[in-house]
């Protein structure tokens, strides 16, 4: 028993002899700086440790079109990084900085596009710290670059992971909308222009950290501090803006611009019961991949502001409708309208001014209904002072919302100004459009009552904002009525009055005709002020469409600067291109020819052909009579374009990937960008997609065998409109081309 416990007290003076010295070694260690067993001073090691704390950036959310398609999102980068200090070592004990500061700068100045003695500046003027990075330059670098300069075999150079944003549709894609975003001084990707800064801090997420104690040459020892807190990545957001339907504008837009030697040209494709933006487009435009100083980015769709010109007309039209004092029959005098202080008209000699119609044009005494058709702005001087009135004009002006700010998705816009009011000058020529401005963006809100039922719907073009990390949807966007500035009744009224603009011989509008669905629209020719008065020789020709007339569904805005010419609206086949290109895509053939001129387009909702058999899946998409092209040679379907239960139309290219690992490539001739991107993203080949609009060459000819290293180049070029109306130097009936 004694001997027990002399053996308990034994252990127990070893362990509080361990103990103390244990201690000693701490206080030694952590007050001295000295370790105890060595006698070796830790002073130098403690104060090359260093705290670091680093940035977990978070992903930026995707921005996707109505239909998924990808407009924006982040793809990997690297940043490069020159480590200076000399006593930095790999873990073999090789040599791990810059050593040769010249030789590095001289190596590296091709692949980077910098001058090598910028880059020698950078590594000898910092050489006192433990590393640098080389600028904007040195940022967001390809994969290629990387791979060019790890063969390079540089000492003290290595690479840190970064992103940037991509967009795949370029300046196809309505950049003045979407917007681009960049890296800042700190390498975190920020919205600068439209949607990517107008929703930059629900795109960007929370950004993580990593803070953490590393040794002087780079490494986190055991023991030592290190905290992280993971990044919580952006959300993603949906636009109502359609790739399709873009691609289809964009191509109008460029046509017009060569055919009537335009020095650019702006439109719009909006939903008329909901106000959804389908398309915004202009031209000339920019590349938000390829940002420089000298990049258009002003929004002529609603930073512009212009006059109107006769689609203008309609607001005065249907004020006279909506008050009840219009009689489409009645006649009216259409030379020129004199007018005194009072705007009311007067042919003595007591005028102070005279109204004209363009070109002087006198049809004698003609209908309301034909000054409308006609375009007489002799015709809407005549409504304002003997039936409307100017108080009931104003209030009319301030019911459909005209010169104030629209306000949609924090679209860049001004708000137009108006003279109404100062002068019967102002006051008259307001109702043609002329002396006033008013931007795209006004007109179009407008324009949704006129085509609409009476209730004037505000635009908007982001349909939804989704948490990608629950799938909850955080914002809806949805119909929004700003105000009811006429009656279902008028504008049904309207709605006839402007189809007979298309219909009619002699209607402005009739070479804005579709094959594939009824059309009615105004057009507008306005003059474009300068220094005190208006330019010589350049006009803005404008139109607004609407279709199909039986029911208003989409509604067309476009316009163009070019040379003044008395054949405005003559040669304008984009335009109706553009309208039988939206009817092919919605399903909206209504007249018995179609695009095609041999069949209707229907509308399906496409199936869920996964885990099936390719002749399963060929025979449950006879009946939509689609244009199927297999993905390799297997004998299942695992992916499919479109997507399960979105829409599919008659002659569509439908595309389904197989578990077959042998490729054919197809002839893509004709195909729009959208398909062949459909194409390439479901493939997983190695494509470079060249210029825009329908694809006519391929670098790879068709039915070669490709796979993932086959690089294919596809060159898109836009739609040749070959087919030319001849102008007719006379025509014989009292026709105006305003």
């Amino acid at each position: 028993m004694k001997r027990s416990n002399n053996r308990l007290r034994f252990l127990y003076s070893v362990m509080l002899g361990i103990s103390l010295i244990v201690i000693v070694n701490v206080f030694l260690v952590t007050v001295g700086k000295i370790h105890i067993r060595s006698n070796t001073s830790l002073i130098n090691y403690v104060q090359s440790v260093s705290n670091v704390d680093e940035t977990i950036f978070a992903s930026r959310g995707v921005i996707y079109d109505n239909e998924g398609s990808i407009v924006a999102q982040d793809v990997q980068t690297y940043d490069i990084i020159c480590f200076l200090d000399p006593d930095r070592l790999s873990s073999s004990d090789e040599i791990a900085y810059v050593d040769n500061p010249q030789l590095t700068a001289d190596a590296l100045a091709p692949i980077l596009e910098m001058a090598p003695g910028d880059i020698y500046n950078i590594l000898v003027s910092n050489s006192n710290l433990y590393q640098v990075e080389l600028g904007a330059a040195g940022r967001n670098l390809s994969e290629e670059q990387k791979n060019q300069i790890e063969a390079l075999n540089l000492h003290g150079i290595e690479f840190r992971n970064s992103y940037k944003r991509y967009y795949p549709y370029g300046e196809s894609f309505s950049p003045q909308l979407v917007g681009f975003a960049q890296s800042d001084n700190t390498g975190k990707l920020v919205g600068k222009l439209g949607v990517e800064s107008y929703l930059n801090d629900e795109l960007s997420g929370t950004d993580g950290y990593h803070s953490y104690q590393r040794d002087k040459y780079g490494y986190i020892l055991p023991g030592m501090y290190e905290e992280t807190k993971e990044a919580i990545n952006g959300y993603d957001v949906y636009l109502t803006l359609d790739v399709s339907i873009q691609e289809a504008l964009n191509t109008a837009l460029s046509t017009t611009m060569e055919a009537k030697d335009a020095s650019r040209a702006w439109g719009a494709v909006v939903e008329v019961k909901t106000g959804k933006i389908l398309a915004w487009g202009q031209t000339p435009s920019y590349n938000p991949n390829q940002l420089s100083s000298d990049d258009v980015q002003v929004n002529y769709g609603s930073q512009l502001a212009y006059e109107p010109g006769s689609v203008m007309k309609a607001v005065i039209y249907s004020a006279a409708m909506d008050l009840g004092v219009y009689d489409g029959d009645r006649g009216f005098d259409s030379s020129p309208y004199c007018y005194t202080a009072s705007t009311a008209r007067t042919y003595s000699g007591n005028q102070l001014g005279c109204i004209y119609n363009v070109d002087k044009l006198d049809w004698g005494t003609i209908p309301l209904d034909y000054g409308f058709i006609y375009s007489s702005n002799v015709a809407t001087a005549t409504l304002l002072s003997q039936y409307v009135g100017i108080d009931n004009f104003e209030d009319y002006l301030n019911k459909y919302h005209l010169y104030q700010t629209v306000n949609s998705d924090g679209i860049d816009e001004v708000s137009g100004y108006t003279n109404y009011g100062l002068s019967p000058v102002d006051d008259i020529t307001a109702t043609y459009g002329q002396g006033s401005s008013t931007t795209m963006l006004q007109l179009l809100q407008t324009y949704t009552a006129i085509f609409g039922n009476g209730e004037m719907i505000k635009p908007y073009f982001v349909d939804k904002i989704v948490d990608p990390n629950t799938n909850k949807v955080v914002y809806q966007g949805s119909r929004k009525v700003v105000s009811n500035p006429i009656s279902k009744d008028t504008a049904k009224q309207m709605q006839d009055l402007l189809r007979r603009v298309v219909a009619e011989p002699d209607g402005t509008c009739r070479h804005y005709a579709a094959k594939t669905v009824e059309v009615m629209g105004k057009t507008g020719t306005s003059e474009i002020p300068e220094d005190g008065g208006y330019a010589e020789d350049q006009n803005i020709i404008s139109c607004m469409l609407g279709f199909p007339y039986e029911d208003p569904q989409y509604m067309v805005y476009f316009a163009y600067v070019s040379p003044r010419t008395v054949y405005y609206n003559y040669d304008i086949k984009p335009i109706p291109d553009l309208i039988d290109r939206i009817a092919l895509l919605e399903g909206l053939s209504i007249n018995d020819e179609t695009v095609e001129g041999e069949k209707h387009i229907y509308r399906y909702e496409m199936p869920n052909l996964l885990s099936k058999s390719v002749n399963n899946a060929k025979d449950i998409l006879e009946e939509m009579d689609v244009n199927i092209y297999e993905i390799s040679d297997g004998n299942n379907v695992i992916d499919q374009y479109p997507k399960a239960y979105e829409n599919v139309y008659t002659n569509q290219r439908v595309f389904l990937l197989t578990d077959g690992n042998s490729m054919t490539l197809p002839d893509f001739t004709n195909w729009t960008r959208k398909e062949v991107i459909s194409y390439w993203t479901l493939s997983k080949l190695s494509f470079k997609l060249d210029g825009y609009g329908i694809a006519y060459e391929q670098s790879v000819s068709p039915g070669s065998s490709v796979d993932s290293s086959t690089e294919i180049t596809i060159r898109f070029r836009d739609i040749n409109y070959t087919e030319k109306e001849e102008n007719p130097a006379v025509e014989e009936s009292s026709t105006v081309e305003e």
